[in-house]
């Protein structure tokens, strides 16, 4: 063989090796690109929806409360309430300490709505329920006070009870309970132009 004919064939030799090696650089390129691709197009959907808090009429379905609060445990007593006249009739309340209420709906507020005209008193921060907590308003239709009722009625001995604010939900640690804000004055908490004083917020609980 002359020594063109193997100068030939190593050039030869040299050009195929070089021209498989881009062959597979640029195998390897569509290959990264085509993986690039499909990592781009994966979008990682975030689950906003919040799972709601179960509530529910007052007097509906649960009729007997505990005391879960100082509140409770010194001017009311343990708790009986019912509706006379099924969902959205007068709610009865019956308290252990002497004090019975009647009551008649006059309104379903969301937590954030304002109880009066300051802004940072609202149905939530007044009774202490979370957000998706809706309150409902009575007009107190009657209050009676036995001689065993030391305090008077919610709102004490001098005042008439006018109005209250219920919430009954599952607490944050799965427990039914039951908050009751009680009010005097001329208009009820939640109207427009209302001043409403709170007399004070029982809490209650199912009994254990």
């Amino acid at each position: 063989m002359s020594k063109w004919s193997s100068a030939r064939s190593r050039l030869c030799a040299a050009l195929l090796i070089a021209t498989l090696g881009l062959a597979a650089c640029s195998d390897r390129s569509k290959a990264g690109a085509s993986a690039s691709d499909r990592r781009s197009a994966t979008v990682t959907e975030v689950d906003l929806d919040v799972e709601p808090v179960s509530q529910e009429e007052p007097g509906l379905v649960r009729s007997r409360w505990e005391t879960a609060n100082a509140g409770a445990r010194e001017v009311t007593g343990n708790l009986t309430v019912s509706l006379e006249e099924g969902r959205g009739g007068p709610l009865a309340l019956a308290f252990a300490n002497g004090v019975t209420l009647r009551a008649e709906e006059l309104a379903v507020h969301e937590a954030g709505a304002r109880v009066g005209a300051a802004a940072d008193t609202t149905f939530r921060t007044v009774l202490g329920v979370p957000a998706e907590v809706r309150a409902r308003v009575y007009r107190v239709i009657d209050e009676r006070t036995s001689a065993s009722a030391a305090a008077g009625g919610l709102c004490g001995r001098e005042a008439r009870t006018t109005a209250i604010a219920a919430a009954e939900f599952v607490d944050e640690g799965g427990d039914w309970a039951l908050r009751i804000a009680a009010f005097k004055g001329r208009r009820p908490p939640g109207e427009r132009g209302a001043e409403p004083e709170i007399c004070g917020v029982f809490a209650f609980r199912q009994p254990g």
